[in-house]
């Protein structure tokens, strides 16, 4: 089966993906997340996939299954390999997107929550006198529930991630 599998590269910029060539391996942006530098590395001879940034890898079948949030079977159907044509079931769409979005914000909302502490333990260091220090009083306080909610998007499960969600998107 492995030989009738469709080559990986195309595939990943068939998704969108662009590459550049770095010794014998193809680097590109991760297809799974926000980044700025590349992650994704393609080995063309071995058909395999590595992103650093998910610590996933695997071959196109494993790319599509990771990308799309397909199943072993709607992946096989999705890049055509076992003959019928691949239908997704629209709630399984919706679902799907979701979930993308989801993710989208945990990661977005950690981003925030770093730059947010980044900012604070900066000021911090450059107080000099009580009228520094007075200006962040207010955010003294918030320190420790930007911190809480860092630990929660590091390390929790998505239920304790989603009630994060719904506790400061919607104020529940």
């Amino acid at each position: 089966m492995k030989d009738h599998l469709p080559d990986i590269i195309a595939t990943v910029e068939k998704e969108g993906g662009q590459f550049k060539r770095k010794g014998n391996r193809l680097w590109a942006l991760s297809p799974f997340r926000n980044e700025k530098n590349s992650s994704f590395m393609v080995d063309p001879d071995r058909q395999r996939w590595f992103d650093f940034g998910i610590g996933k890898g695997g071959d196109v079948i494993d790319f599509i299954k990771e990308l799309k949030g397909l199943s072993f079977k709607e992946a096989l159907s999705y890049l055509g390999i076992n003959g019928k044509p691949y239908r997704p079931d629209p709630k399984e769409i919706r679902k799907r997107e979701l979930l993308q979005q989801f993710r989208l914000w945990c990661n977005d909302y950690y981003s925030d929550l770093c730059s947010l502490l980044r900012c604070l333990w900066k000021a911090k260091q450059q107080v000099k006198d009580e009228a520094d220090l007075k200006k962040l009083v207010p955010f003294y306080h918030q320190e420790s529930a930007w911190l809480y909610q860092v630990a929660i998007l590091q390390g929790s499960d998505d239920q304790a991630k989603f009630e994060l969600y719904k506790e400061v998107a919607h104020g529940n």
